[in-house]
């Protein structure tokens, strides 16, 4: 069952994934869980754009 408001969640996760990654710059000793954290958050929006019922998965 693909979300109601889909359009809105994926435009929210990709301004949410943008930035986390753009902190890597100010944050260049978390680059590497910034990176995980903003391939999450894309990842989340391919789900939604694919109008799969998104998974969240835990991040190591």
């Amino acid at each position: 069952m693909p979300l109601t408001n889909a359009k809105s969640w994926s435009q929210m996760c990709d301004k949410q994934a943008r930035m986390i990654e753009n902190m890597r710059s100010h944050f260049p000793e978390r680059h590497q869980s910034l990176t995980e954290l903003g391939r999450y958050w894309r990842e989340l929006k391919r789900q939604i754009d694919c109008g799969d019922v998104p998974q969240v998965h835990q991040i190591k």
